[in-house]
């Protein structure tokens, strides 16, 4: 008896891994995010330890419980999800190139300009055109230059990475994907883009000024919007580190090729840790997956 060998399957179109992805639900997702929440309680054990009876003292533990606290954005939902639906490749959470990723710095750019209207109209809604944000004094950047230096690289490498991997590579699609059961895909993703940025508004709760949640909000639901376009984690951590350099810049008073030497640096250091993944990774053998969990497009 005679068989027909299966085909191989398709390569991928990009060459790296941008194809059918796994599906978890809302409710993996949200044990992760509230997994990630608690043991986010370690990481300021060592900023404590440090103390902030000196300035530098502050930028130091700062960026220290900076990159420990993003370790674990990343490091906690890989073990949550993994431990649910199988071991979790790039791909899954969408670090990963789309075919034209030409189109990703356009789509940001869109992106970022209709971030910076709306925050402009809510800011002057909530009165809150006099305000300015406590946080980069509280991490101690406004210290020195080189404590400026090393916070606002924190903020926008850091931050960008680990809350991007927890909220919109996790979270979001957790969400969408349980919604869509129960309603039509539209619903769904709409209704999981607000949850989602309510939950990161309600992230930034103690380190940012109440009067500036609504916007931190929203800038929450445009990622998850921009995410669901482009299918690629790299254009919402790119926006992030964007608005943060922005951020940073003004807050310390530096100027705009200071500003844009440190958009600069921390986007050299984001591409270097991408490679490093990729790398990593190939170097991984298949992942096993636990049955009844299918790849989602």
């Amino acid at each position: 008896m005679s068989t027909t060998p299966s085909s191989p399957p398709a390569p991928d179109r990009d060459g790296d891994g941008f194809g059918p992805r796994l599906s978890w639900g809302a409710g993996t997702a949200l044990l992760a995010f509230i997994a990630t929440l608690g043991a986010t309680i370690v990481t300021s054990i060592p900023a404590i330890a440090i103390g902030d009876d000196t300035g530098t003292a502050k930028a130091t533990g700062s960026v220290v419980g900076s990159i420990l606290q993003n370790a674990v954005f990343v490091g906690m939902p890989l073990l949550i999800v993994g431990m649910m639906v199988g071991g979790l490749r790039r791909r899954d959470v969408g670090l990963v190139l789309p075919p034209k990723a030409w189109r990703i710095p356009l789509f940001v750019a869109v992106a970022l300009v209709l971030y910076l209207l709306i925050s402009a109209g809510l800011g002057e809604l909530l009165n809150a055109g006099g305000q300015e944000d406590e946080l980069p004094d509280k991490l101690g950047a406004k210290e020195s230059l080189l404590a400026g230096i090393a916070v606002g690289l924190a903020v926008t490498v850091c931050a960008p990475i680990g809350e991007e991997f927890l909220l919109r590579g996790i979270l979001y699609p957790g969400l969408r994907d349980s919604l869509a059961r129960i309603a039509p895909v539209w619903v769904a993703i709409a209704l999981a883009a607000i949850l989602d940025g309510l939950l990161f508004g309600a992230l930034h709760l103690g380190g940012t000024k109440a009067i500036f949640l609504p916007v931190l909000m929203v800038f929450g639901v445009i990622l998850c919007l921009l995410y669901q376009l482009t299918r690629t984690l790299y254009a919402n951590i790119l926006l992030h580190c964007t608005n943060n350099s922005i951020a940073i810049t003004v807050a310390l008073d530096w100027s705009f090729l200071g500003g844009l030497a440190l958009w600069a640096a921390a986007v050299s250091i984001i591409t270097l840790l991408a490679l490093a993944a990729r790398r990593f990774e190939l170097r991984l053998g298949p992942p096993k997956r636990v049955g009844g969990v299918t790849p989602a497009r």
